[in-house]
């Protein structure tokens, strides 16, 4: 029979089960819309080369550290790591960057925040991008104390410049200073980034980074990338790279401690830190996948026992076995097709919202869409899994007995062999489904223990507004000091302001990480602390609690001796067996600070590494912006910008555009980045946190739903063909409650075995879980009890609820059919 003809037949069939064909198409269109929201993030980041000439010769420079048993790679590297790989790796070309923060541009008479990313020398050049207009920087012009050069973006071009083709040679203010615009890049570039703080940062401008091996250099501060020479294999670049760096790692050298420096491929280096986070995710969606297939598997039996009759009827007037496969594989193409194209229709909308749920956190590369691509691979996906899935239960209903099925023309005949499949394949959807529930359990809790963490402090009506210090005027504590005194004057006099202040991090947000070098004389070991100069009125503003001493206030300058206010973290880590505290001195960047409070914990992003919390109570000193060093406050401002936190009585209306106004009222040249509610700041702390929780309990959702679909499809299966017996049973003095148990039972044993297999296998699975959840074990009793009830529960509904159909049954109708 033709295969068009084959389609019409298949059309008209379906059409006649609304009820099937709904339920499958709905399964399929929600696993295929899951399962193309996540590819188009995968294609983007894993299988799209990424946007520049020849990708496949683009590498990253990354040390390897093994330190027992435990390895970790990292991208970051120091100054002299990059002088070694400039000068002495010959196999390659390379180039090295900075991490990309805000800067102040003033041009045609205004100030405006914009991205800047420092790179050295041949930095486009080994990306293969030529500039639009002008040129890039040289190895002469890339030194230290070197000129002054700017390249903008094309969009800063269009936007500020008005696509001006004279630009070239034009000045420009960055960070307090002039700059020769000596290029224009082309439309479209996107730049690898490092960027440090939790919003995304668009660069606008590229200027020198001047790289050194001591100061900034002296700290894992760079990006090294390079470009392979032709010929050159990755393989020769990598013993290249570990003959130089032999010399370099020996002086670094420290028992139990080996160092490697590799090349790694471009695309796998630059997705290195999200790639774990993406496979998981790509392993959920297609888990959720397998179950949706299981589920239609399971459909198409039950709908090919209805159909028995009219199957052997066909065989028995001469019907070939391979054409009844072949049209019973054409509803499966049918269902592919039209499931797949809902499911792209609804990944579309998918991706939009797995992007508004972590913003910025997969731009690598460029803005991740829905490509014609990853449109064709899933309507491939749909096609073979429908057809594979589809072609078990078309050679099962092809197997039919012509006696058995012939001999009772108004029944539908049991067959076991197909039961008996349909069962194992509801047992694997609960299995399975019971996976993703507990990894969904796991994520939530981890979430919910973050989340429920005390901030220490009141975030209610607390506003913050960020701008970049990172500035030639602003090089001294005694400069900032009087700008943030003349701009929190004016702030206060706004209606409605209660208390105003400035800090050099939020809470919540990434602090500066120093070291305590000496604790009350003493040399001290593992001496990271975190450091953050604030203005005396930010324990007022955050109304943070004085457990014990004093705050510092406006008589603490710096003429006066150094003083800092410490956490509780920090008295725990460090003056745990030193009383009193107050009056304990601690050593950072050369100064003796003298502790005259101690205050409660505040939570901050982790910049401590493993063993502590994504946000934690990390060890803290706060000190007065003027007595902090110079060459430290003109240094953090490359990485860090000041927040100046206001805390209204209420909503007070026009309040960002008077706090800009009151800051350019000091300095028109310092404007404001951006605008935050404190409960944002909290927000966008736990972002990768929520969006693993929301993303695993939406697929966990999706499992949960179909696996009890195929529980209810079963036990409903079995009380249709089993009417005439319980009718039978009823008529002879069973009860309706004995012939629901009855009849919910295969769903209830079903139930309870996945469930107990579903848990000892999710029970090993969820350990990989372990980089992503924080505050409860991999294997947490309480979740997995939790999630054991909750799909037994489920499922348990799903069963007695089509068996209770059985309590309708008229036993006298029953014997007058008989």
């Amino acid at each position: 029979m033709p295969f068009y003809v084959n389609l019409r037949y298949a059309a008209r069939q379906l059409r006649k089960c609304p009820g099937f064909t709904i339920t499958v198409l709905a399964t399929l269109a929600l696993c295929i819309g899951a399962n193309t929201a996540v590819f188009s993030v995968v294609d983007t980041l894993f299988f799209r080369p990424p946007p520049y000439p020849e990708p496949e010769k683009l590498a990253v420079i990354t040390t390897v550290q093994q330190f027992q048993g435990a390895i970790d790679v990292d991208t970051s590297q120091d100054g002299t790591q990059w002088k070694v790989v400039r000068d002495d790796a010959s196999l390659m070309e390379a180039a090295v960057f900075g991490a990309a923060a805000g800067v102040n541009l003033v041009a045609q008479n205004r100030a405006e925040y914009i991205g800047n990313e420092r790179v050295s020398a041949n930095f486009f050049h080994v990306l293969g991008i030529t500039p639009l207009l002008g040129r890039e920087f040289t190895r002469e012009e890339d030194v230290p104390n070197g000129p002054k050069l700017a390249i903008v973006s094309y969009s800063l071009w269009q936007r500020v410049f008005h696509s001006d083709p004279g630009i070239l040679g034009k000045i420009i203010q960055l960070r307090g200073e002039p700059h020769t615009v000596i290029g224009v890049v082309p439309k479209g570039f996107w730049p690898p980034s490092d960027t440090i703080g939790s919003e995304p940062l668009i660069v606008d401008v590229w200027t020198p980074l001047h790289a050194t091996t001591t100061g900034e250099g002296s700290g894992n501060n760079f990006e090294v990338i390079a470009r392979l020479k032709p010929g050159v294999t990755f393989a020769q670049a990598n013993a290249q790279l570990q003959s130089v760096f032999r010399p370099v790692f020996q002086q670094r050298m420290h028992p139990g401690l080996k160092y490697e420096e590799r090349v790694m491929p471009f695309q796998a280096g630059s997705t290195f830190e999200i790639r774990r986070s993406v496979h998981l995710m790509w392993g959920a969606v297609a888990l959720v996948l397998v179950i949706g297939c299981v589920n239609i598997a399971g459909l198409l039996l039950a709908r090919s026992a209805t159909r028995s009759r009219e199957i052997a009827t066909r065989f028995a007037l001469g019907a070939a076995r391979g054409a009844v496969v072949q049209e019973l594989l054409c509803e499966s193409l049918l269902i592919a097709v039209v499931g797949g194209a809902l499911g792209i229709g609804l990944g579309h909308f998918a991706l939009t919202g797995l992007l508004l749920l972590n913003p910025g956190a997969f731009d690598v590369f460029g803005p991740i869409v829905l490509n014609g691509r990853c449109t064709a691979t899933m309507l491939l996906v749909s096609a073979a899994t429908s057809l594979i899935f589809g072609l078990i239960p078309a050679l099962d209903a092809s197997k039919v007995d012509l006696r058995a099925s012939l001999s009772d023309g108004a029944r539908t005949v049991t067959r076991r062999r197909g039961l008996s499949m349909r069962r194992g394949l509801v047992f694997v959807e609960v299995m399975l489904g019971v996976v993703l529930v507990a990894a969904a359990g796991l994520l939530i809790r981890t979430f919910a223990t973050l989340a429920g963490a005390d901030p220490g402090f009141d975030p209610e009506n607390v506003l913050i507004a960020s701008a970049s210090l990172q500035n030639a005027r602003y090089k001294t504590s005694s400069m900032g000091d009087r700008l943030f005194r003349d701009s929190l004057a004016r702030i206060r006099q706004i209606p409605g302001v209660e208390s105003a202040s400035v800090a050099l991090t939020p809470p919540y947000g990434r602090p500066l990480n120093e070291c305590a070098s000496q604790v009350n004389g003493k040399q001290v070991s593992n001496c990271l602390v975190n450091f953050t100069y604030a203005t005396p009125d930010m324990f007022e503003t955050l109304r943070m609690k004085l457990l014990s001493g004093r705050f510092y206030t406006d008589a603490d300058r710096a003429v006066t001796m150094p003083v800092a206010v410490a956490n509780e973290a920090f008295v725990r880590r460090f003056l745990k067996n030193h009383e009193p505290v107050i009056d304990s001195t601690v050593r950072v960047e050369g100064t003796t600070w003298h502790i005259v409070g101690v205050v409660g914990n505040v939570q901050q992003k982790n910049g401590f590494g493993e063993g502590w919390g994504p946000i934690d109570a990390f060890p803290q000193l706060y000190v007065p912006v003027s007595q902090v060093p110079d060459g430290l406050f003109s240094a953090v401002h490359v990485w860090f910008s000041p927040v100046w936190m206001v805390r209204t009585q209420g909503y007070v209306p026009g309040l960002v555009r008077q706090m800009g106004a009151a800051l350019a009222g000091v300095d028109p040249q310092i404007p404001f980045a951006s605008f935050q509610g404190m409960q944002h700041v909290s927000g966008r702390a736990l972002q990768s946190q929520r969006y693993h929780a929301v993303l695993f309990s939406t697929f966990a959702g999706l499992a949960l739903l179909l696996a009890a679909v195929g529980v209810y499809g079963l036990v409903a299966q079995s009380v249709r063909q089993r009417t005439r017996e319980m009718g039978i049973r009823l008529a002879l003095g069973a009860t309706s409650s004995q012939l629901v148990r009855t009849a919910a039972m295969p769903g209830f044993v079903l139930s309870l075995s996945g469930v107990g297999a579903g848990l000892i296998l999710a029970s090993a699975v969820t350990r990989v879980l372990k980089s992503l959840i924080w505050g409860v074990k991999p294997t947490d009793p309480s979740t997995f009890v939790g999630v054991g009830l909750l799909l037994f529960g489920v499922a348990t509904v799903a069963s007695f609820l089509p068996a209770a159909r059985l309590t309708r049954i008229d036993p006298a109708q029953t014997l007058r059919d008989e």
